[in-house]
């Protein structure tokens, strides 16, 4: 679409909006991939709207919790005609919610208990973020992307909207998540650079007849780790190298791996961003030395205002930092490799477990491919470890091989109580592990 064209399909729109609200009105933004989307965040901001930024494929009831959230007095969603679509703005009552001065966007998620919550971020941070993705990856005017992750989620949004909107770099929106479709546009529109979580980049290693990808100059994989075999299979396809890239919400682009030649192992995500200052710090809140474990924290322009509603107990935002619930550890080459999650300790029986421990001790297995250990309600017990395990299907894993290797690791009070094997863990379309399938999943009774 040419640039004379988003133009005037914004300014259509900032019609629409102005029937409906008033400079500083947050509104819902909830669109898939399209023109449509980029046009109505373009004329909600030019309308000086504050836009919250919510999954196009999030129901009815989720739309309405999240606008409650933020205070938002409209939800602009997609409307379906006979000829196409078109958007959709539906205003709403509106409870006043005091949101952070100076908030421009916010990035809206169901936070860790479910619920909503938003991150609040200026427009000098939004830019901050964009400017220095683009400038640690090299990536100018002239690189058509390809948008295959949401525009509306915080990957998507950082690396594919924002260099639209301030360098012009030309967009292309695939006609489906198919690898087919994936692998279509990546071709026939000479793509160079293409924003992917691990499912995408797994999905189209596996295609019988992709062909080398010369027109392809940087490939990312960002949401999930990404498997090194994936990668690999990847690259001997393509002649492309994925490049790990690690982020988050609160504070955009964190780091991002700069090599050509390794196949970074798993959990190694590369070294921070231009502008971008990471540490990984101790209990005591002190930077630990290489090879020390620790909590990742981040100090960078674009760490957002705060979060909305604020979060119980310590803020992980404080100024310009922000302090992650990752945990991770340098080497001696700055490089930052994820170990886990800083997750709450359950209480079995009395008795602290973390289960990113159990965790690593299961992964740790060979045929493990992933795992994800939480804590399941016992009126005896207290939590009662549960773990659900991504097995290869060549390794004819069974429950009692990885009890048993959990034995010969773990304390007995440690070992899982309940074991379920898969063949994937139940992701989002951001690569993200969805806590609440797995907990069904894990709940749901043995066949």
């Amino acid at each position: 679409m040419g640039r004379g064209e988003l133009l005037a399909r914004s300014r259509a729109l900032a019609g629409a909006f102005a029937a409906h609200t008033r400079p500083g009105d947050a509104v819902v933004l909830s669109l898939p991939n399209s023109w449509e989307c980029v046009a109505a965040f373009l004329a909600a901001r030019c309308a000086g709207l504050r836009v919250a930024l919510v999954d196009a494929t999030a129901p009815a009831g989720e739309l309405q919790r999240c606008a409650a959230t933020v205070g938002a007095c409209a939800l602009v969603t997609r409307q379906q005609r006979v000829e196409g679509s078109a958007v959709s703005i539906q205003p709403r009552a509106v409870t006043p919610v005091p949101l952070p001065p100076g908030t421009a966007v916010l990035k809206v998620t169901s936070g860790s208990t479910g619920a909503p919550q938003a991150v609040a971020l200026s427009a000098r941070q939004v830019v901050a973020d964009a400017v220095q993705i683009l400038r640690s990856m090299g990536l100018g005017a002239s690189d058509t992307t390809l948008a295959a992750i949401p525009l509306t989620h915080s990957y998507g949004f950082g690396s594919c909207l924002l260099p639209l909107l301030l360098l012009g770099t030309p967009l292309v929106f695939p006609d489906s998540h198919l690898p087919a479709a994936l692998l279509a546009a990546l071709r026939g529109a000479t793509v160079a650079h293409f924003p992917a979580v691990p499912a995408m980049i797994r999905a189209l290693a596996a295609l019988p007849d992709l062909p080398p990808l010369p027109h392809l100059r940087l490939c990312l994989s960002a949401g999930a780790p990404l498997d090194p075999a994936d990668a690999a299979a990847f690259r001997a396809r393509t002649g492309v190298k994925v490049h790990v890239f690690y982020g988050s919400s609160e504070c955009g682009g964190i780091t991002f791996d700069r090599t050509e030649g390794e196949i970074l192992a798993k959990g190694r995500v590369g070294t921070p961003l231009w502008r971008v200052h990471v540490e990984v710090v101790g209990e005591d809140d002190r930077p630990c030395p290489p090879g020390r474990e620790g909590r990742v924290r981040v100090s960078s322009p674009a760490v957002a205002l705060g979060m909305v509603p604020p979060p119980p107990g310590d803020n992980p935002i404080a100024g310009h930092v922000f302090t992650t619930a990752d945990l991770g550890v340098f080497d001696e080459d700055g490089q930052l490799t994820l170990t886990g999650r800083a997750s709450a300790a359950l209480n079995v029986a009395g008795k602290k477990v973390h289960p990113e421990e159990i965790r690593r001790v299961i992964e740790g297995l060979a045929g493990v491919r992933e795992a994800v250990v939480v804590g399941l309600p016992d009126r005896r017990r207290g939590d009662l470890v549960a773990a659900l395990v991504a097995v290869d299907p060549q390794a004819n894993l069974s429950e009692a091989a990885i009890l048993a290797h959990c034995r010969a690791h773990l304390a007995p009070y440690k070992l899982p109580h309940r074991l379920v094997l898969v063949g994937e863990l139940p992701r989002s379309e951001r690569g993200k592990v969805k806590r609440d399938e797995v907990v069904a999943m894990l709940r749901a009774p043995r066949r």
